[in-house]
């Protein structure tokens, strides 16, 4: 099958190319029609009663999203005056202010003090701003746009919009002005370093073209198999398929370097497809394994980061055992034209240094799991979407000015169906309310007796409450969306309504902020689980052998929490999607580094008869040290360039780790592994089919078969 391959490809190289720029045409528009979405609690799994409870605000209350809106030096008639114009914004449902409550004639010295306390505050009033559809909708954000230029007009600086809507309408702004540099910063590293580590100057180019096809094919897949993309995929996705699977190519440049020295271009080619297409596909199987694992996940974003570069390393594969070398053979004049050496360690010194010294570089790969493991149990998670977002958007600032007149503005939902009576909406009322950190609880049972008649209360306090069966109630709370209080709380609240479990929801923006937190921890064990296991069973098919996958899932792991682990000793915090996607990415993405130096270490020990390891795995390190460099540079070089030129937390953060884990793995298979192999040959040689093994081993264990 890969003969055959191969020789298609040579064969039909013109028509590869043609086709392949065809295909551009339909992946480009793709590219530019698919939605990016930048509500990350839009991917909370639907089976959450949070979620079901605001499917029901939407729907059937027309509350999609909140955003907040304080007023400073401002009379109340100028205030109710705003309330009813935006009032009037399409994508509005609603305005909620001490006018709902009460009348604007009677003085606050004659209303309850809670009532007040909840909208004035010094010279300020807050007001809270109901939107029809979700925050990160189209017609959400132009209705925060016509806000906006509404409030810019009368109040100027006086007024201070914040909350989900505006923030990711600001968050889109800045990722749509952002992202030509992500791509822009990502070539021209990963440019800079095939440069001067492959033999021609053209070569780079071709590789990037052919990788940058793959990630055209990739993206504008999304909108033809009518899926949208989060902002972190949409922004990370390119740069990090072109490092994962980079070395793929070199795997096949440099295999057809060694083929044409001997043989015509098209057999030497023929020849380099055969010969690296089994070690290429071992590779993206791994990576594919990592990724996928992401999709096991109960948060969609898991499923969205995870599917899409899962894809990616597929279609990167085809278009590199295809598009790339078809490109090489029309080029191969210029090539050839423009050839250099490259500049590669070549471990002179290093590598007879790590043969000469396994045991003491084994026992350090060892007790470097101390600190590991300290360093990632307790490095501090951050779970607050407005921590991870720029501060310099005017939303985030205007949160930290409304926060300081109003510390308790966070408030939850209570969406109760017709199923419960009156009494008992009247009961969980009470009992929310009476719980830690409530502080009010707003309901048509508070705001008139059960035993009043329906027609005797006024149809616009029925509407704020009630509607097509369905009665809400307003929570204000103490805590904030991610305190440990709150979660005590919520938990407290889910154990009230579970006698009216289906038909009684609390929900709301820190509910759901709070339920984002437990979803993402549990997925994070789960996807740890599953990359390990499904890398560890490659590895097992692909070697026969028990200790290999071992060894070298180990020595990831180590790199892994180590790289996890790190921020807590510089003080640093992570942010929540580096819990899940940076063992999956780098687990999947840098095996490679160790299946390629075990492979040459193999083929060195066959060569000798399985007589001294010590010089086998010296040329191990030197053949294949420089392919292991060039593969952990480009990873990093392609993502390091986003953290550059990024002002988005949670991007930075993310990007630095990945870039980071790259050279931290770097270091551990270059460094560790050669001595945790050779400290462990025999292990390995007992564990391992076919394994190479000392002549007199071998001589040993055929006379105990023969006497047997």
């Amino acid at each position: 099958m890969l003969d055959w391959l191969a020789r298609w490809v040579v064969r039909n190289r013109i028509l590869i190319v043609a086709l392949s720029a065809l295909l551009l045409i339909p992946s480009v528009y793709g590219m530019s029609r698919t939605k990016t979405n930048y509500d990350i609690l839009a991917y909370l799994p639907e089976s959450l009663p949070s979620v079901q409870g605001q499917k029901i605000l939407n729907d059937t209350f027309g509350y999609g999203a909140t955003a907040l809106l304080l007023l400073r030096d401002t009379s109340d008639g100028e205030a109710e005056n705003l309330k009813k114009r935006l009032e009037q914004v399409k994508g509005v449902a609603a305005v909620t202010w001490i006018s709902d409550l009460a009348d604007l004639a009677i003085p606050k010295e004659f209303l309850p003090a809670d009532l007040v306390d909840q909208f004035y505050s010094g010279d300020s009033t807050l007001m809270q701003i109901q939107f029809e559809e979700e925050a990160s909708s189209l017609q959400t954000e132009k209705a925060v746009q016509q806000i906006k230029g509404e409030l810019e007009d009368l109040f100027g600086p006086r007024a201070y919009l914040a909350g989900t809507p505006p923030m990711l309408a600001e968050l889109r702004a800045q990722v749509e002005k952002e992202m030509p540099l992500y791509s822009v910063a990502a070539i021209l590293l990963t440019l800079t370093l095939l440069v001067f580590t492959l033999p021609s100057f053209l070569l780079p180019l071709l590789i990037l073209l052919s990788i940058g096809v793959a990630i055209v094919y990739n993206l504008g897949l999304s909108y033809w198999l009518n899926q949208s993309m989060s902002y972190i995929t949409a922004a990370v996705a390119g740069a990090l398929q072109l490092g994962v699977t980079m070395d793929f190519s070199i795997f096949l440049v440099h295999r057809y370097g060694e083929e044409r020295q001997q043989k015509d271009k098209e057999e030497a080619m023929a020849d380099a497809i055969r010969f690296t297409a089994q070690a290429i596909l071992t590779s993206a199987a791994t990576a594919m394994a990592g990724f996928l694992a992401m999709t096991t996940m109960a948060l969609g974003i898991g499923g969205d980061l995870g599917g899409t570069m899962a894809r990616g390393v597929f279609i990167s594969v085809v278009m590199i055992l295809t598009l790339l070398p078809s490109l090489i053979l029309i080029l191969e004049p210029w090539v050839e034209r423009v050839r250099h050496r490259p500049l590669l360690p070549r471990f002179a010194r290093l590598a007879p240094w790590i043969a000469r010294h396994p045991r003491p570089l084994f026992l350090l790969f060892l007790l470097l799991f101390l600190p590991a493991l300290l360093g990632y149990s307790s490095v501090d998670v951050v779970y607050d979407i407005n921590r991870l977002m720029p501060q310099s958007l005017p939303s985030v600032r205007n949160l930290a000015v409304i926060q300081e007149q109003f510390p308790t503005t966070e408030s939850a939902f209570l969406v109760m169906d017709s199923t419960l009576s009156p009494w008992d909406r009247e009961e969980v009322q009470k009992k929310i309310e009476a719980l830690p950190g409530v502080t009010r609880v707003m309901g048509l049972e508070n705001l008139a007796d059960p035993a009043v008649p329906d027609p005797f209360i006024p149809d616009h306090v029925k509407d704020m409450f009630t509607k097509d069966g369905y009665h809400l109630a307003m929570i204000q709370l103490a805590y904030g969306a991610y305190d440990e209080g709150m979660t005590r709380m919520i938990r407290e609240a889910e154990a009230v309504l579970r006698p009216y479990a289906g038909h009684a929801f609390f929900t709301g923006q820190p509910v759901l902020e709070n339920d984002l937190m437990a979803v993402v921890r549990e997925d994070s064990r789960r996807v740890d689980l599953v990359s390990v296991a499904a890398i560890f069973a490659i590895i097992l098919v692909a070697f026969r052998s028990l200790a290999l996958p071992i060894l070298l899932v180990g020595a990831i792991e180590l790199a892994i929490l180590f790289n996890l682990g790190l921020d807590f000793y510089l003080g640093r915090s992570m942010p929540f999607v580096g819990t899940f996607a940076i063992g999956a990415i780098q687990l999947g993405s840098t095996i490679n580094y160790a299946l390629l130096l075990v492979t040459r270490f193999r083929e060195e020990l066959q060569r000798q008869g399985g007589q001294n390891p010590g010089e086998a795995m010296v040329r191990a390190i030197r053949t294949s040290g420089g392919a292991i460099v060039t593969s952990a540079l480009a990873l990093s070089g392609a993502v390091v360039g986003i953290w550059i030129t990024t002002d988005i937390p949670v991007l930075s953060d993310l990007t630095f780790m990945i870039a980071r884990g790259a050279l931290i793995s770097l270091a551990v298979i270059l460094f560790l592994l050669p001595a945790v192999l050779l400290t462990l040959q025999g292990f390995i040689a007992q564990t391992t089919w076919n394994w190479p093994k000392p002549a007199s081993r071998m001589a040993k264990e055929q006379e105990g078969s023969a006497a047997r």
